[in-house]
């Protein structure tokens, strides 16, 4: 299967992956054939992208590292609870603490994970899937950093919930198109605040949750909100939250830009080690991370034009490729290479197929 962008769709490719509504039903059930009606209403909705399965990428090896089920009831559940919140002004929590401790496991229960970015988003759904990324990315980061289970789920649950106070800001502002003014910044900035002060009374909701809700955007230099602080005056909870925040935001298409390529967040996150991330956490992250996903189209050195296939554990820069036009644009036998072994080819960029 491969990621294809909805306005590159010519009509009766086969769903690979299920695109879900904000409620859970199914708005495309994998096997379907897309007809251009579907594409229509795709757009409407603001999805960018869908997965399709076809000759081109057949044998890519595309795994989520949480389950379909769990990602979409997480959704679900941070929708619910950020909706009660901010109709009602109270929390019905107890179902969201699951639906964490449900991604806890679900990663636990994988051996070998390199983190091929493969959710479907809405644009009214932005916040939701954000924060199942952000705590499916945390967790992995603590367990592979050998926290206890206790301390991985409190991370989750803080990762879940590190946006709640942004139901209080108004949506015009969230979602502004053009640059925010000093006023509208500051404004945002209090999100912090207002998702603290609405569970800071809460006594079955751990300190470490608190903490990770209250300071997830402090950063190692001290230029962070809300109170500045630096090194190791910030929790290592925290510390992780914040890459992982920063790593899935930039991936993602927001009101005022489009996303960044991955080896381009890659590269963010690696140039301010030890100014905005914790440098030993940075190269924990990126160690898990697919830079080149399997089923992106790229772009080699020698000017060849491919799908990457698979990953190579332990070498997220180097996965095995197949080459699919050569530097002339010509298409001819498809060769598959793993850059893992052949040393003298590099993948220099990625474009959409």
């Amino acid at each position: 299967m491969r990621r294809v962008l909805i306005d590159n769709l010519k009509g009766n490719e086969i769903v690979a992956r299920p695109v879900y509504s904000v409620n859970g039903s199914f708005l495309l059930s994998k096997g379907i054939h897309i007809k251009r009606s579907y594409m229509t209403r795709l757009r409407e909705l603001g999805v960018d992208y869908i997965y399709i399965e076809d000759e081109l990428s057949k044998g890519v090896e595309l795994n989520d590292f949480i389950e379909d089920k769990t990602r979409e009831n997480c959704k679900k559940e941070v929708k619910k609870v950020l909706e009660v919140y901010s109709t009602q002004g109270h929390l019905e929590l107890t179902n969201v603490v699951n639906a964490a401790h449900d991604i806890v496991d679900d990663v636990l229960s994988q051996r070998n994970i390199i983190v091929n970015l493969v959710d479907i988003r809405r644009k009214d759904e932005y916040t939701y899937a954000h924060s199942v990324n952000v705590c499916a990315l945390a967790v992995l980061m603590a367990i592979k950093l050998g926290y206890n289970k206790n301390k991985v789920k409190d991370i989750a649950v803080g990762a879940l919930l590190h946006d709640l106070g942004k139901v209080l800001i108004p949506e015009e502002i969230l979602n502004k198109p053009d640059k925010l003014s000093e006023k509208e910044n500051e404004m945002i900035k209090k999100h912090v605040i207002y998702g603290y002060e609405a569970l800071s009374e809460a006594s079955w909701i751990s300190s470490i949750s608190k903490v990770i809700i209250l300071t997830h955007h402090e950063n190692i230099d001290g230029s962070g909100y809300p109170f500045g602080w630096s090194g190791n005056k910030i929790n290592n909870a925290t510390k992780i939250i914040s890459i992982c925040n920063v790593f899935d935001a930039m991936v993602t298409r927001n009101a005022q830009r489009d996303a960044y390529k991955i080896y381009e967040v890659i590269e963010y996150l690696v140039a301010n080690k030890n100014r905005l991330f914790d440098a030993e956490l940075v190269d924990v992250f990126i160690k898990y991370i697919a830079v080149y996903p399997s089923g992106m189209g790229i772009i080699t050195n020698d000017g060849r034009k491919g799908i990457v296939l698979k990953q190579n554990n332990g070498f997220t820069t180097r996965p095995i490729i197949r080459i699919l036009e050569d530097e002339h644009g010509k298409c001819e036998d498809w060769i598959e290479i793993d850059l893992l072994e052949n040393k003298k080819i590099f993948i220099v960029d990625t474009y959409e197929i």
